[in-house]
């Protein structure tokens, strides 16, 4: 059987409680018979009532105030018995009443108590010597009675001197016991301390090597699907490559096809450059001809001019012909008028007033005729001078054009023999081309060669990347039992009685739990003197803790990698107005248990309380019960195992701004950056939630 100070405590008090309650009831019984024979009056009866259970509800009191395991229950049942017994001693007629005392007393014994045995052996006998006393005045001081007082006197002696030796004697005996196991118990101590801080350090190393594990697991993870996908692409460069290959070997051939054109424009440009020549002194002479076609024009524009003022001089006589044939007409009229009055005289010069008349009116006739022509002539000659003037234009324009042609004809003699040169060291870098383009293509021809063979690796190196993972999972696995094994040692060890308060330090957290409440207060052990914690006064503890002296609390300690519980403590102050954690117990001792991490890469801000400094880094993964943190400030790389962190993660909204602090369980070198893992006080929920979350979406 496990030993348990408080479940024996329960025990032992339970046990004397029951031979109590179960006296008291025999005599309670008993006095109602006593009554009825006459021999008790029913205010004996009441007064002994009261003697006999008020104790009893006052230690029920007690006991739900303290528990069954409370020490001052063997106290109460010594002062409420020996009340009972002392109004009995006093009311008693008879010398048997002193009996009562003894089955109480032996039942006692189991408290192993050799002073509250000594403390009740004294009041007992001075209880008998009152009744002795009593009972001599009234009347019982024959030699019988005297006689009975002795053996009153020396039964009570002698029993409670038995009672001592008996617990003398196991006491010695159970020294001795002691004494022999010692020897062997503090070698077993001292190796459980061993064990102790093996345990520690190995959970610690274990959950280190889990973590890294799982980070390996991520990485390894990470590097297939890198290989996967380096595989793919290696694949698609092989095809990349062969389609290089044959897109070189047409652009040999297009070369060799293109170097033949080459040639052929070479060729070409020659002739274009000798027809540029022929072309230029065609265009000279025809330049020649239009000059000469220009001047001509001129000519006919000043002969054109000179016609329309002739003709203008022809159409002014036209006008006078025209006014002198009216002249005529008006004075053949007149002369046939005049003919008229003559009478027969003058009829003849009438004939030749009306031939007149007649040779008038055909000459305006004739006059209106070339009048009309003279319009058409003047017409015709408007247009065809509207027309010598397009001409000319026409002229001045194909002159000028004739000589913009002559100097691009000129241009293109030139550049058709720069194009010529030029073509010549375009040929040149063709075949240069051509033979740039055999090495390329002797050079992709490696190439394929090369990626065949890497591809191969790349195969071969994911197949053992699978491999690895593989293990990394069996290795996480046997870490995982490993860890179990352990928390249960460190369990059984607290069981045992081998983890207590003496393991607790400085700085380790403290979470205060109100019995019968859900509120919670987390701070920090302040000192551990002589196995007492104490816990810092300020305002946010002594508002959690005000009348703390009326309460309960459960006390929950981080010991490194496991949890101290207290379920029944009390908080009191100290002499310097600190709070002062009343652990009388063994703890209950749990491992923590383990939680997924997940990596993320969100800038940080990393505070080290050890050297009140601040550094720039960024995160690693977090999880419920811990993070890792990287930095490449040199200053960082001195962070060392046991150091206290508090890190304000950036862009993390889940948190509100909130710090998390932890402390640090290992570190490493990691490419530049140095990177440390640290373990929380306490379970952080939204993180386990977080974690979870994206765990569950991939």
């Amino acid at each position: 059987m496990e030993y348990n100070a408080k479940d024996f405590a329960k025990k032992a008090n339970r046990r004397a409680m029951t031979m109590w309650l179960v006296m008291l009831a025999l005599f309670s019984v008993a006095y109602i018979f006593e009554i009825k024979k006459g021999l008790k009056s029913t205010q004996f009866y009441i007064v002994m009532e009261l003697i006999c259970w008020i104790p009893v509800i006052v230690s029920f009191i007690v006991i739900k105030i303290r528990g069954w395991h409370t020490r001052a229950l063997k106290d109460i049942i010594a002062v409420g018995y020996g009340l009972f017994y002392l109004y009995i001693m006093m009311t008693a007629p008879g010398t048997l009443a002193f009996t009562y005392v003894l089955p109480l007393t032996s039942m006692l014994i189991i408290y192993k108590d050799r002073k509250y045995i000594l403390r009740m052996g004294i009041l007992n006998m001075l209880v008998v010597l009152g009744a002795i006393v009593r009972n001599y005045f009234n009347g019982m001081n024959t030699p019988a009675d005297i006689s009975n007082f002795e053996i009153q006197i020396a039964v009570i002696l002698f029993c409670y001197i038995g009672n001592v030796t008996a617990i003398n004697h196991m006491t010695n005996s159970d020294d001795a016991m002691l004494g022999s196991v010692k020897s062997n118990l503090e070698r077993v101590v001292t190796t459980v301390e061993q064990v102790k801080d093996a345990s520690n350090s190995v959970v610690d190393g274990v959950v280190v090597v889990r973590e890294l594990s799982e980070e390996n697991m991520h990485d390894a993870g990470v590097v297939v699907e890198t290989m996967e996908d380096l595989a793919t692409k290696a694949r698609m460069l092989g095809q990349k490559i062969d389609s290089s290959m044959e897109m070189s070997e047409d652009i040999n051939n297009q070369v060799g096809n293109v170097a033949g054109l080459v040639e052929h424009i070479v060729e070409l440009s020659d002739k274009s450059a000798k027809h540029a020549i022929s072309s230029t002194e065609e265009l000279e002479s025809a330049v020649k001809s239009t000059n000469e076609m220009a001047k001509l024009s001129e000519e006919v524009e000043v002969i054109l001019n000179e016609f329309r003022n002739q003709f203008n001089k022809v159409k002014a006589e036209t006008g006078t012909i025209e006014n002198i044939s009216s002249q005529t007409n008006l004075l053949a009229l007149n002369a046939s008028i005049e003919a008229a009055r003559a009478g027969d005289a003058g009829r003849g010069f009438a004939v030749v007033a009306e031939e007149i008349r007649n040779l008038s009116m055909g000459t305006q006739s004739s006059s209106t005729s070339i009048m009309e022509a003279l319009k058409l002539l003047e017409e015709t000659s408007g247009k065809m001078t509207e027309s010598i003037t397009t001409i000319l234009n026409l002229i001045a324009e194909t002159l000028q054009k004739m000589q913009d042609v002559n100097a691009s004809v000129e241009m293109i003699a030139d550049d058709s023999k720069q194009l010529g040169s030029e073509i010549v060291v375009v040929d040149s870098a063709m075949k240069s081309v051509e033979s740039s383009n055999k090495n390329m293509v002797d050079n992709m021809k490696e190439v394929q060669d090369v990626m065949a063979t890497m591809t191969e690796s790349v195969v071969d190196s994911e197949s053992t990347t699978v491999t690895m993972m593989g293990k990394y999972e069996e290795t996480a696995r046997n870490v995982g039992i490993i860890e179990e094994v352990v928390g249960k040692l460190v369990e059984e060890l607290g069981v045992g009685g081998f983890m207590s308060m003496d393991d607790v330090t400085a700085g380790m957290s403290v979470i205060i739990t109100e019995q019968g409440s859900e509120l919670e207060y987390s701070t920090e052990v302040y000192e551990n003197v002589d196995g007492m914690v104490v816990i810092k006064s300020d305002t946010e503890a002594d508002r959690f803790l005000i009348n703390s002296l009326k309460k309960l609390y459960t006390i929950r300690i981080v010991v490194n990698n496991a949890m101290y519980i207290w379920e029944e403590a009390n908080i009191k102050h100290n002499k310097d107005g600190n709070y002062l954690l009343g652990l009388e117990d063994k703890p209950q001792v749990f491992n923590r248990r383990k939680f997924p991490r997940f990596t993320i890469t969100n800038t940080c801000e990393i505070y080290s309380k050890t050297k009140d400094k601040t550094y720039s880094g960024r995160m690693v993964n977090v999880s419920a019960g811990g993070f890792a943190v990287a930095s490449k400030s040199e200053d960082f790389a001195n962070t060392a195992v046991g150091e206290r962190l508090k890190v304000t993660i950036r862009d993390f909204d889940i948190m509100e701004g909130k710090a998390l602090t932890g402390t640090v369980i290992r570190s490493s070198y990691d490419n530049g950056s140095f990177v440390v893992g640290c373990r929380m006080a306490e379970d952080n929920k939204i993180l386990e939630k977080y974690v979870n979350d994206r765990l569950a979406k991939r």
